[in-house]
């Protein structure tokens, strides 16, 4: 799917004339994306473990000269071993990710700079969140005297949830059981993909195009004809699990870009994957919005700035994909910015 762009830029070339009339246009230009779930209803919370753990972070830093920050955070759970996946178990398994990414670089200029981390494994109730973080940077080159500095920031909050099927039938997911005829389903992805300097693995998804050959015998499970002929993915009869649960795949990914002569940016995030009440679903949203610094009292940024989200739910029977639904949006604006953002998924 080609990425929609949005790009305003400044071009100081012109008379005085010219480049005042732009400038002045410039100053009345607000970008605004709002996400608002649900997309889809799909994919149910993870239940909590035995054993949780919390984590609480603030960071706070004021520079005059440079200031470098880098985190990055993932958190996984299932609902059995997590060492042999992928592929998920034939009886029915859950894996759930929350990835957290975030770099700051800034040189020869005035900044304030602070975040917080909240990480929570434990199960959360429909209002609650397993990790929620606030960021609030402000930056201007002009706050060491030479206005020659520049800063860079990128941040990215992620949840990816697979489920399979489980007995009576067939997983989502996983190969086809051993000797039958089929696919093995498998799934590689890049944590934060949008942004190569950030890149994480995680080798686990419910669906996928690429596909290997299975081992052509004939199978033993049903159904199957007198001719030993495995009739799964033909069969008029639709599999459905035992406990009623619809095997799925979710990943969402929403998160911005930076680079600044001045300005500031201020986001948050929050995300929930795990919960022992199905209904309480699961749920990311990233909010960001990027203006004027309070150092210089300029109601507009001067730099680049970049905002996008890519979501993508499938869902099915076995190791047959019978939805999918993706979302895919990314704006850039260039020159004097001020742009807000905001992402949520929810599910169910």
């Amino acid at each position: 799917m080609p990425r929609r762009r949005a790009w305003v830029s400044r071009d100081d070339q012109g008379g005085e004339m010219a480049t005042k009339s732009l400038v002045e246009l410039l100053a009345v230009i607000l970008v605004i994306l709002v996400i608002i779930g649900p997309l889809v209803s799909a994919a149910d919370p993870i239940p909590a473990g035995s054993g949780t753990s919390a984590l609480f972070l603030i960071i706070s830093a004021d520079a005059r000269g440079s200031l470098l920050s880098g985190t990055e955070l993932v958190f996984t759970q299932g609902t059995a071993n997590l060492s042999d996946n992928p592929p998920l178990d034939p009886q029915g398994e859950g894996q759930a990710t929350i990835g957290y990414d975030e770099k700051t670089l800034a040189t020869s200029g005035g900044i304030t700079y602070t975040r917080t981390i909240d990480l929570d494994t434990s199960s959360q109730g429909a209002n609650g969140a397993n990790l929620e973080t606030v960021r609030q940077i402000d930056y201007a080159n002009e706050g060491d005297g030479d206005r020659v500095g520049t800063m860079y920031s990128s941040e990215s909050v992620m949840i990816e949830v697979d489920i399979s099927e489980g007995e009576p039938g067939e997983p989502a997911g996983i190969c086809p059981q051993s000797g039958s005829e089929g696919s093995c389903p498998s799934c590689s992805s890049d944590l934060f993909g949008h942004d190569p300097s950030g890149q994480m693995y995680i080798p686990d998804c419910g669906f996928s195009d690429d596909e290997e050959p299975c081992d052509e015998e004939p199978c033993d499970e049903e159904p199957c004809d007198d001719d030993d002929k495995d009739d799964s993915d033909t069969s008029d009869e639709i599999p459905s699990s035992s406990d009623g649960i619809t095997p799925s795949s979710v990943r969402v990914i929403a998160g911005s870009e930076v680079q600044l002569k001045e300005g500031s940016v201020n986001s948050a995030s929050s995300s929930r994957t795990v919960s022992d009440n199905p209904d309480a679903g699961i749920e990311v949203s990233y909010s960001v919005n990027v203006e004027g610094s309070g150092q210089t009292g300029h109601d507009k940024a001067e730099g680049k700035a970049e905002v996008y989200t890519d979501a993508i739910v499938m869902e099915g029977y076995g190791t047959n994909q019978t939805t999918e639904m993706s979302y895919e949006e990314n704006v850039m604006v260039n020159g004097l910015v001020q742009i807000s953002m905001k992402t949520e998924y929810t599910s169910p």
